[in-house]
């Protein structure tokens, strides 16, 4: 059953509650007919082509135009696009990027080895489908090996999706959510990918993460640390999406951050040294040029120029 959460005046198509192939619209059987395919769906396309979103069984939710980032910080516009924000919390050890999804696209790109049985495409193996459009690029998750929960990507189940964990969704339509599998994001005919990443970092608005928790609650870290350098993506009521990168930090204060800002859902990332990054990027006479937004990431901004070892989130202009 579809579902519409008013909240705005510009919609954007996010998980959704339909499971049923018959809710697959006319237009993508035929594509898929097309194709030879005996179980339709518009995920199955290139994912660097702009693919139309399905018009029926998907719910939404609505992003007010333009969104505005939470107050509090001092946000600064990516170079690149104002739909792009970046800010360093006070120490430098804590950074930003908010984004408005209402005037971005989304897709992940998996990596050569990471999810482990990768399911790139040849697409994923050619960076001009995604670097001439690239506004900003940040990590995605850990290995499956790790426990984390599942992964699914244009039509393939690479490990079962799991319910009640923090998943990262995208959809044909370029639009991406952050939420609970099974609550408030399911599968949905225009589901391009499911990036599970252990249980919810923050849900309803409440961080997940205590202090007392162990190391190995939340990834087990080089040389079992709790506090190691960490990343995350919130979801905001609005819909707009916040990513945070804090330096030598524990999921519990990741969690506590995200709060403070009003973020009501969230899914940890990834974590140790090096994989955590976040880049902002411009395009100025058909040169890309990628800044950093904390100088504690480790990775330089050309990791997403090329393919990568390990799947990571494109952000592009919608």
């Amino acid at each position: 059953m579809a579902l519409l959460v008013s909240l705005g005046t510009v919609v954007v198509a996010v998980a959704g509650c339909a499971q049923s192939p018959a809710a697959i619209t006319p237009s993508v059987r035929a594509a898929a007919a097309a194709s030879g395919s005996s179980t339709p769906s518009p995920t199955r396309s290139d994912p660097g082509a702009v693919v139309a979103p399905s018009p029926t069984g998907a719910s939404q939710v609505a992003v007010r135009t333009p969104a505005v980032p939470p107050a509090g910080p001092a946000w600064t516009p990516s170079p690149g696009s104002p739909a792009i924000q970046t800010a360093t919390l006070p120490g430098g050890a804590t950074s930003l990027m908010w984004m408005d999804p209402a005037r971005l696209r989304f897709r992940v790109v998996p990596g050569y080895a990471v999810p482990e049985g990768s399911p790139a495409t040849k697409a994923d193996s050619t960076p001009s489908t995604w670097v001439p459009r690239m506004l900003a690029g940040f990590d995605s998750g850990y290995k499956l090996s790790d426990h984390v929960g599942g992964y699914y990507y244009l039509g393939r189940t690479v490990a079962p999706l799991r319910t009640g964990l923090a998943s990262l969704v995208t959809h044909a339509d370029g639009s991406l959510t952050v939420g609970v599998w099974g609550g408030d994001v399911r599968m949905n005919p225009d589901t391009v990918m499911v990036r599970q990443n252990l249980r919810p970092l923050v849900s309803d608005g409440v961080a997940r993460a205590k202090a007392t928790d162990g190391p190995r609650v939340w990834g087990i870290a080089n040389g079992n640390r709790a506090r190691v350098n960490r990343s995350a993506l919130g979801r905001l009521p609005d819909g707009s999406l916040v990513f945070v990168y804090a330096h030598d930090a524990t999921a519990a204060d990741l969690a506590g951050t995200l709060v403070r800002l009003g973020v009501v859902e969230a899914v940890d990332l990834d974590m140790n040294v090096s994989w955590p990054t976040g880049f902002v990027y411009s395009h100025v006479g058909g040169r890309t040029t990628g800044t950093k937004i904390n100088p504690h990431v480790v990775r330089p901004p050309s990791t997403y120029l090329t393919r990568f070892k390990k799947d990571f989130v494109v952000v592009s202009a919608r």
